[in-house]
């Protein structure tokens, strides 16, 4: 995805192996180093099942 770096990226995977999935889009939000702005820019990148 643009604009995630490695160590973000590191940082999702392990919120999601100690969290589970992500039940909607904003819950990416809760993942340290991606706040708001981050989020406008990803959001139409985003999505879960």
């Amino acid at each position: 995805m643009p604009g995630i770096g490695e160590s973000t990226a590191i940082k999702i995977i392990n919120f999601r192996q100690e969290n589970g999935k992500f039940n909607t889009i904003e819950d990416i939000k809760n993942v340290q180093g991606i706040g708001d702005a981050k989020f406008e820019s990803l959001k139409d990148l985003i999505s879960v099942k």
